[in-house]
């Protein structure tokens, strides 16, 4: 028999919950999303009663849902990734950060360039100080050799920059199960 719409939707919502919580609890099987109350589905959920010690009946109850719920939303938040922060201005256009500027722009491009000088093992020691200064302006430069269509100038203009940040993220993102 075919299930009706809402309730194929309150299932799939309620697998992409225990899915949600399964990626980090061992203990809670992972069930398909497929929008099919079937019998994984029901073990997980099962298993999920039992954690949070309501009645384990397989069964989604008003007191399992808000459980459930509840245990869903502090899941995502304590397993999100960081926030992002933009340092590069948007505005005015053609905004390019180059030799003599002084901001804490250029103390974060410098950080980032000094993060990825570490991982190659090479380059001109930089000092982090907010100054776009002659040794900047050569690794920013060492930099755009190493980048395809990056034209070699030393200023850092908005593809730069987000060569930069694409290359320093790639360090600092971490498999997703380690």
């Amino acid at each position: 028999m075919q299930q009706p719409e809402t309730e194929s939707v309150a299932v799939r919502n309620l697998q992409t919950y225990l899915r949600q919580l399964s990626y980090h609890d061992p203990a809670i099987t992972p069930p398909p999303i497929d929008g099919i109350f079937g019998n994984v589905t029901r073990r997980a959920l099962c298993e999920f009663q039992k954690q949070q010690g309501l009645p384990v009946s397989g069964t989604a109850t008003r007191a399992t849902w808000d459980a459930l719920y509840a245990a869903y939303r502090t899941s995502l938040a304590e397993n999100a990734m960081p926030g992002r922060v933009a340092f590069f201005p948007v505005s005015p256009q053609n905004y390019c950060l180059s030799n003599g500027c002084c901001n804490f722009c250029v103390s974060v491009l410098q950080y980032m360039l000094t993060e990825l000088q570490r991982v190659v093992g090479d380059g001109i020691p930089l000092q982090i100080n907010g100054t776009f200064d002659d040794a900047t302006e050569e690794a920013v430069r060492t930099f755009q050799k190493c980048c395809h269509g990056l034209d070699c100038t030393g200023n850092v203009d908005r593809a730069t920059w987000n060569a930069i940040v694409e290359r320093y993220n790639a360090l600092c993102e971490r498999p997703p199960f380690e």
